[in-house]
């Protein structure tokens, strides 16, 4: 399970803090380039979350080009 959670009550929203805890996780490492992502479903549960959330936080992380997806495949952290 995880150990940081998301603060629900906060003014920051849930899908731009899971996006920033994914983010501090492709910086550091931990999900390496070319990693495939936890699934929107392994999020969501994973972050007391829904999974509409879930894939919030996803279309910012691919927005800024931290990560791409492929149909049928997943999504992956992005190479440098």
């Amino acid at each position: 399970m995880c150990s940081v959670s998301l603060d629900h009550e906060g003014e920051v929203p849930p899908f731009e803090q899971l996006a920033a805890i994914l983010r501090e996780q492709i910086a550091s490492g931990e999900l390496a380039p070319g990693q495939k992502m936890p699934s929107i479903t392994t999020l969501a549960q994973r972050y007391d979350i829904a999974t509409s959330t879930a894939r919030k936080a996803l279309a910012l992380l691919r927005k800024d080009g931290l990560i791409r997806t492929r149909r049928g495949w997943g999504t992956f952290v992005t190479k440098d």
